[in-house]
């Protein structure tokens, strides 16, 4: 399996990587967002380098990217990611918050951190499950915490009855 060495950092939509900033701009024109700087509450972007994985693990996982850039922002409604790699494009998507769930967790074997998204992404009917993938850093940290807060704030899990046959 090939490996990443991530590093994840907080920034200004401006300052991350020029196609993904263009490519963020274009989804928020299509989707009549506003303007991408006002509406960013938080923003920050992680740069995966590929790890020297050794001939085995370079004939297993094909030709993966080299180099990713990873940038993922939050709006008072949305949470938006997107992603360019050296060899496979850029791509952009994002999921209204009162749509999707949430969980942050560091990885067991990397310590990088990751963010879980579950809903209906990119206006899909059905539902959709994925990681983001960040640094150890503490902006991923920071970030992590801000949209699993904004999440919940936005779609709060239902309120279970218990022994709700016995009329309570």
């Amino acid at each position: 399996m090939i490996g990443y060495t991530r590093t994840t950092r907080e920034c200004s939509t401006s300052q991350i990587h020029p196609s993904l900033y263009q490519a963020i701009r274009e989804y928020f024109q299509t989707y009549q967002l506003g303007d991408l700087d006002t509406e960013t509450l938080i923003c920050c972007e992680t740069i995966s380098e590929k790890r020297n994985p050794g001939k085995l693990a370079s004939f297993l996982d094909g030709d993966p990217d080299s180099i990713t850039h990873l940038a993922i922002l939050l709006t008072a409604e949305r949470l938006i990611w997107a992603r360019i790699g050296d060899r496979s494009g850029t791509i952009v998507t994002g999921a209204k918050l009162k749509v999707i769930q949430v969980k942050a967790f560091v990885a067991r074997r990397t310590k990088d951190m990751e963010l879980t998204v579950s809903g209906f992404i990119a206006d899909s009917k059905e539902y959709v499950h994925g990681n983001l993938e960040m640094g150890p850093d503490a902006a991923a940290q920071k970030l992590c915490e801000v949209v699993e807060k904004a999440v919940l704030k936005a779609n709060p899990p239902a309120k279970r009855k218990f022994f709700g046959w016995m009329g309570n």
